[in-house]
């Protein structure tokens, strides 16, 4: 339990160290492409830390200059540096709207071009999805990563896949491509007071094009998805 506070405290620190460099990124470069290899840093810092490893398998199938929907599984908080820091693609992430109005580290995720959602307000959620169309279309080297479970799963087993990646990809013609997640569960499970020292695999699988789906069929378009991580995917043993 101290390892663990002790962690929890030097990430902490390494965060508060970040959030002022990752704000100044952004006005010195409205592009975002410095404030997201700034969080990438934090990315990398938060592993180091935490004594995790990263390794990613698949690179070949993606280019690093193109614009996808990248969506992955989501068992651990160790998903977000470790596909934060594995792709490297400039990127956002879909957050709680409630980060949003955390001081200095909302601040700074709006400034490495994430975007927030309220899970609980359909119409609002639906809002903003239009909202990062827009966004994405605007800026052709900004991609987007969804969790798309999403929320984290207790147990480490495969949940039933959210619809929006999807949608949002037969709007914008932006392939979805998945990342499988190997080992977050192991460094640290939801609720869990403890971070073991593990090695997270982030499986990069060819791009999914949309344009094979129509509106009539996106539930097809999600249940291919969604078997490409029933295969590749290793839930941890109950």
């Amino acid at each position: 339990m101290l390892q663990y506070y002790l962690i929890i405290g030097t990430i902490s620190l390494w965060t508060g160290i970040c959030i002022p460099l990752v704000i100044l990124a952004k006005l010195i470069d409205g592009s975002g492409r410095l404030a997201h290899r700034m969080g990438q840093r934090w990315s990398w810092g938060v592993l180091k830390i935490s004594r995790v490893e990263v390794v990613v398998d698949g690179l070949e199938n993606i280019d690093e200059t193109a614009q996808y929907i990248f969506i992955s599984n989501h068992t651990s908080a160790f998903d977000i540096p470790s596909i934060y820091w594995g792709v490297k693609n400039k990127h956002g992430m879909l957050a709680k709207q409630q980060l949003k109005y955390v001081p200095f580290f909302g601040w700074a995720m709006w400034a490495a071009g994430h975007f927030f959602v309220d899970r609980k307000n359909h119409r609002a959620a639906l809002a903003v999805m239009d909202q990062v169309a827009t966004q994405m279309s605007a800026d052709k080297s900004h991609s987007l990563v969804i969790f798309a479970e999403g929320t984290r799963s207790m147990d480490g087993q495969l949940q039933r896949f959210k619809k929006g990646a999807f949608i949002l990809s037969l709007d914008t013609g932006i392939p979805i491509v998945p990342v499988v997640i190997n080992g977050a569960h192991k460094a640290k499970g939801k609720k869990e007071r403890h971070i073991s020292s593990t090695t997270i695999k982030l499986s990069i699988l060819p791009p999914m094009d949309p344009s094979a789906y129509s509106t009539e069929t996106r539930q097809q378009f999600v249940e291919d998805a969604r078997s490409q991580f029933i295969k590749h995917y290793i839930p941890p043993q109950k």
